[in-house]
């Protein structure tokens, strides 16, 4: 066999003649053991054949060791391998057992004897004490203490400083954007407070005002604290837009000529640049 027809041997890293692979039994070598080999057309031909069933079946019946002989051990894992159960090594990592959080239950609240009536930020200034002159509203207010007998109608408590203060009840129709005024009620100051949440913010009063709607209504702070938002998004809902004011509540506590000056009264814009002082509840909810 001539020089130009000996196979010839490469590794990886070898530089290889631009005819490598020509010859047959030319071997290229990489690092991990395996390798390339050129076949001959006979070989090739033979790597191509059908394979025989029945010669495998004979090869793997004489590579099967005898009945009477187990076969050898299947050997161990070994390195960290040894510490990871079957099953989780091609992963490199047990299998996540993925679940979905379960949702919390919704918070149930129960009917409300002390409630929140946030007024619209739009109705501002659009409440009896803004309609009547000081001495109409010290006569409608001190009626209204006659009436609940100096206590306050929801609790039945006194305040420290005066017994029950003069409270305006209105009802929202959301379909009409209407306000109507319902009646006036006497409550304590404490419960008053509660009534104007979004003023006893302001005032850092907020913690005293939930305080006081956990005690009357006998509910727990969850209850109380989703009862408070649910009343925050009716509120937003509400100040988007104006609402017609109606006053017929207002008859029980003036006279007509009265009733008929605060209707007109009504229809004019408020004056904005009201000072607030103390006990003023006119610009906040």
């Amino acid at each position: 066999m001539g020089s130009d027809q000996v196979p010839r041997h490469r590794g990886e890293d070898d530089e290889l003649p631009d005819d490598f692979g020509a010859r047959p039994g030319d071997t290229l070598t990489f690092g991990s053991g395996s390798f390339i080999r050129t076949l001959s057309s006979d070989d090739a031909h033979q790597f191509l054949q059908r394979p025989d069933p029945a010669a495998i079946a004979r090869a793997w019946a004489a590579s099967a060791p005898p009945p009477d002989q187990a076969p050898e051990p299947r050997p161990g894992p070994r390195g960290l391998g040894r510490l990871l159960p079957a099953g989780w090594r091609r992963g490199g990592r047990p299998p996540a057992d993925v679940q979905t959080p379960p949702a919390p239950p919704a918070v149930v609240v129960p009917a409300a004897r002390l409630t929140i009536e946030l007024v619209p930020q739009t109705s501002w200034y659009h409440n009896v004490r803004a309609l009547v002159d000081e001495p109409t509203w010290d006569r409608i207010r001190r009626k209204v203490y006659r009436q609940a007998g100096y206590r306050c109608q929801l609790c039945g408590g006194r305040g420290p400083a005066h017994p029950v203060e003069c409270h305006e009840v209105w009802r929202y129709d959301d379909q009409t954007r209407t306000q109507a005024l319902v009646r006036m009620i006497g409550l304590c100051p404490a419960c008053h407070q509660v009534k104007h949440f979004g003023l006893a913010n302001v005032r850092g009063k907020d913690a005293e005002a939930r305080a006081q709607l956990l005690r009357v209504n006998g509910w727990t702070p969850e209850q109380a604290d989703a009862y408070i938002e649910q009343a925050f998004h009716v509120w937003e809902r509400r100040s988007q837009g104006p609402w017609t004011l109606d006053l017929q509540g207002l008859r029980a506590y003036v006279l007509g000529s009265e009733y008929l000056r605060v209707v007109r009264l009504a229809a004019i814009p408020p004056d904005r640049g009201t000072r607030l002082d103390r006990n003023d509840t006119r610009r906040f909810p």
